[in-house]
């Protein structure tokens, strides 16, 4: 279950009439509360969360949150007693998604390039050079888990699909430094291995980060497809699973440490095999964006950008005060 409010001003009225017409006529919503203050008011309704996407794209179309309002979506753990939800009619795809603002919201943290960002790109890569390196699997596990690199591969595919070209960029940017930043963890860990082995020879982790097969290839359409579906519903958890199967960070360490053990071939390969992966997940996402009917709503910069109230007015049954609190008085001592 999940609850919307709505922060609007009382002038004009017909926005609130409007409102309030569209959630019982189009979604058929009867349990409305709305608290009246004195310059703005507050309509709060409940909903289950697979009917939020519909409601509000009612309220984008009334025009809430676009040229008027404020719309917050909280998500109601227990309700006491529990209350039947108006039973509101929702296409598959609907259903089977979350709201927009909720999956935009989502991979714009995923894609947050801040320094912890970088500082888990940075002991990803080189957990999974250490486990190419020692030729262990449970080791290059480690990596793909802690691997952040998911997130602007996915800013890159919403931003696709919603226009948004500084997503794009911004995806664009992290992916690049954050495939640098693994070649040259690659680069050092080679380098080290030459100093403690003398001669070191490739590994079959190493080996196996080569030219895509078409199992590859399948394993990586999957994995897109996974990822698709994932940051579209409440399956988000899977996230961690589908970074371990689609194998990101392994191959892009692995250029620059084969590039160092003398095999071009193999360097060459394991680039081949990361931009395989991430054009996959790249398609598949966009494709399942496509199928959810992700639709980007229009944003506009209204006037109004929240409730305000003046000092000393009743707002939603709060008063403000503008009396100063009293000092407490000093005790003397005798």
């Amino acid at each position: 279950m999940s609850q919307i409010q709505i922060s609007l001003p009382n002038e004009p009225k017909k926005h609130i009439e409007s409102l309030i017409t569209a959630l019982n006529e189009k979604l058929n919503i009867k349990s409305i509360v709305l608290l009246e203050g004195a310059n703005n008011s507050l309509i709060i309704i409940r909903c289950r969360g697979n009917a939020v996407p519909k409601v509000l794209e009612v309220l984008n179309e009334v025009g809430v949150g676009i040229e008027f309002g404020i719309i917050d979506i909280l998500e109601l753990q227990v309700t006491i007693p529990e209350l039947k939800d108006d039973q509101l009619e929702v296409s598959e795809e609907l259903s089977s998604r979350v709201s927009v603002e909720e999956i935009e919201s989502s991979i714009k943290e995923g894609m947050d390039l801040n320094l912890d960002y970088y500082f888990f790109i940075i002991i990803a890569a080189f957990i999974a050079g250490s486990g190419l390196i020692l030729n262990s699997p449970a080791i290059i596990i480690g990596a793909m888990i802690i691997s952040p690199l998911m997130g602007p591969i996915l800013g890159v595919s919403y931003g696709i699909i919603s226009k948004n070209y500084h997503l794009v960029n911004k995806g664009i940017f992290g992916q690049l430094v954050s495939i640098f930043i693994a070649i040259g963890a690659g680069i050092l860990l080679a380098s080290l291995a030459f100093l403690i082995y003398g001669s070191p020879s490739l590994t079959h982790e190493m080996m196996t980060r080569n030219f895509p097969t078409i199992f590859d290839l399948i394993v990586s359409i999957s994995a897109g497809l996974a990822v698709g579906f994932a940051i579209t519903g409440k399956l988000q958890s899977s996230l961690v699973g589908i970074a371990i199967a689609v194998s990101l960070m392994p191959p892009a360490v692995n250029i620059g440490v084969s590039l160092i053990y003398g095999n071009i071939l193999l360097s060459f390969g394991s680039f081949v095999l990361l931009l395989s992966n991430v054009l996959a997940i790249n398609f598949m996402a966009i494709l399942i964006f496509k199928i959810k009917k992700i639709k980007i709503l229009e944003k506009k910069y209204p006037f109004w950008k929240g409730p305000e109230e003046k000092v000393g007015q009743l707002s939603l049954g709060v008063k403000i005060s503008k009396k100063k609190p009293k000092r407490a008085k000093k005790v003397k001592k005798n």
